[in-house]
């Protein structure tokens, strides 16, 4: 009686950990963050909805912010795929939103999406 061929052993995959964007804060310390915009989710934080984005930097890392008001004006799901610039440039006293001072933000776009988008 014939015996089956031997099927081929696949080649073993090299595996590697996924961790979990870090969360970034902005503050005078940490004033400015770069990366590519992968991801727009909405997020309820202590019981209010609110947007989170998800930039991955030059490194490869993923990190999430959430959204203020200032930001949110700026930065849009056509956005998704660029190269973004935001630096923290202070609150601004003069104008509160939800009793709060506005937290302002200079925020680049790249004209075109990045390889891969």
């Amino acid at each position: 009686m014939a015996t089956a061929p031997a099927t081929p052993m696949k080649p073993r995959r090299e595996m590697q950990e996924v961790k979990a964007p870090e969360q970034f804060q902005f503050s005078e310390k940490a004033r400015t963050l770069d990366g590519v915009l992968i991801d727009i989710d909405q997020v309820t934080v202590k019981g209010r909805d609110t947007m989170q984005y998800t930039l991955r930097a030059e490194n490869g890392n993923r990190v999430t912010f959430l959204a203020t008001y200032d930001l949110q004006r700026k930065i849009q799901p056509l956005h998704v795929g660029h190269w973004l610039t935001i630096t923290y440039e202070g609150e601004d006293h003069s104008i509160q939103t939800q009793g709060s001072p506005l937290r302002k933000f200079k925020v680049l776009v790249s004209k075109e999406k990045e390889p891969g988008f």
